[in-house]
């Protein structure tokens, strides 16, 4: 019997591989023709290897098959639109992100994790009728101990508490961690982008959302995962710098429908009952736009709504994100503003926990710096907060970074304020920050060391990947 040339057929495994993937990557017509280019390169330099990693990696998209159901499922949504004049004169906002902009709304923003912790233990605390939880990392630290416990007890007493984790963005915690809560009545499930033995292998795909809801009247967003990083136990400073907002008021209801989906994307449970959707009351003045993005949708919500609000800024647009790397139109908003005279100013961290994209942020710099745009990098912690304010009266924060990532690939979610007093809010907090923060001048990134420009040039073709 002829001996069989495993070799021979693995090269011809590798090949039809390598140019079978080609045309599935051509017809991506959702990526930028950077990252088209990229991956193209991976492929065909790194046959084999480069087509394994676009499998898992390279797919933007994802068909929610389940959220057929979900459409099918009617969403009141809310009666209480806000005027199309009050946020920023931008109606199409609402065309946008699928879901009116709504008014009545109170609005408290969250500075820090020992802000937001207490907010949350309490909210916790206080619920009656169930508690919806989703984060993307949830750690099996004091900190995640501290709310686990509280949702336990909370179940105890009769509370229907689900909670959503990422499996890839937890990958240290076990599923055994959350075996009190669901043991006292609780519901636990992984986002499920990724689970091998059920045939999905979506390793890029992500759900990057924080979000919290109360008995539907009150909820929680922001960028603050549950971690010691984020808490600080005792210090007063906890490692990561980041922000979230208490809503209370019409806009619970969108949230919660944006929890409805991704819950029935997980388990296939369709959360109907009238109870998770109680009718939205008058909190404040404050004006939501609800502001989500995923690979399920083609439109990318979040970068369409930050170019909007760009667009109209006349006097100031100052913004904080732990990873800074723009696709060219952001680029091209950010220096037609501060051409145009708006007071343009970015914060990012001096060092960010990718080294890699730390470098890839900083090349960045040469696109704007020459325009009048102001770039301060915050020295003490990690600076995570993604927040955005424009002209004093409106503000934007949520879970979603300023990269190829946040904007095409993982479920993110924004909201947008309309409202002077958290816009001020925003503004304190950036000018707090930038008290520990310098500013890059343009002669010092020009003077800075052939050994960064060497990174740089290195790492800024890898940014549509990244």
């Amino acid at each position: 019997m002829r001996e069989i040339d495993w070799a021979w057929y693995g090269t011809l495994a590798l090949i039809l591989l390598q140019w079978g993937l080609i045309p599935h990557l051509l017809a991506q017509r959702t990526k930028s023709p950077n990252a088209t280019l990229a991956w193209l390169w991976a492929i065909l330099l790194f046959p084999g290897i480069g087509g394994i990693l676009y499998l898992l990696m390279g797919s933007e998209k994802v068909r929610r098959h389940r959220l057929a159901a979900v459409a099918a499922v009617p969403h009141p949504h809310t009666a209480a639109q806000l005027p199309p004049d009050k946020i920023l004169a931008l109606p199409e906002l609402s065309v946008i992100n699928g879901r009116p902009a709504t008014a009545g709304n109170a609005a408290d923003i969250l500075a820090d994790g020992t802000s937001f912790f207490p907010v949350l233990l309490d909210a916790i605390a206080s619920a009656r009728h169930h508690i919806h939880v989703e984060f993307y990392i949830w750690r099996a630290d004091r900190a995640g101990l501290m709310v686990l416990d509280a949702l336990t007890k909370a179940a105890q007493r009769g509370v229907a508490v689900r909670v959503l984790v990422d499996e890839i963005g937890s990958l240290w915690t076990s599923r055994r961690f959350f075996a009190p809560l669901e043991a006292a009545g609780g519901r636990f499930s992984w986002f499920r982008t990724f689970a091998p033995l059920s045939g999905r292998f979506h390793l890029n795909l992500r759900n990057h959302r924080k979000l919290v809801i109360t008995d539907g009247t009150t909820a929680l967003t922001g960028g603050m995962n549950i971690g010691n990083e984020y808490w600080g136990g005792n210090h007063p400073d906890p490692p990561h710098r980041d922000a979230a907002v208490r809503l209370r008021g019409p806009t619970v209801l969108q949230l919660a429908e944006v929890f409805a989906e991704d819950w029935l994307f997980s388990t296939g449970e369709s959360l109907t009952d009238p109870a998770f959707q109680p009718s939205p009351l008058s909190c404040g003045t404050v004006g939501v736009q609800v502001v989500p993005g995923g690979p399920d949708n083609d439109l990318n919500e979040i970068q369409l709504t930050t170019l909007a609000i760009l667009q109209q800024a006349r006097a100031r647009v100052w913004m904080m994100t732990p990873y800074f790397v723009p696709e060219h139109p952001l680029i091209a908003a950010l220096q037609l503003a501060a051409m145009r005279g708006v007071d343009v100013r970015i914060m990012v961290p001096e060092k960010g926990n990718h080294a890699y994209l730390t470098h890839v942020t900083r090349s960045y710099f040469d696109d704007l710096l020459p325009h009048g745009v102001r770039i301060f990098r915050y020295h003490p912690r990690l600076l995570h907060a993604k927040v955005l304010t424009v002209d004093g009266h409106c503000a934007m924060l949520g879970s979603a970074n300023l990269d190829t990532r946040s904007l095409r690939i993982n479920f993110e979610l924004n909201v947008l304020l309309s409202s002077p007093q958290g816009a001020a809010t925003a503004e304190h907090l950036f000018l707090s920050n930038a008290a520990n923060a310098s500013e890059v001048t343009l002669t010092d990134h020009l003077n800075r060391s052939h050994w960064l420009r060497i990174a740089e040039a290195v790492c800024r073709p890898l940014a549509p990947l990244l």
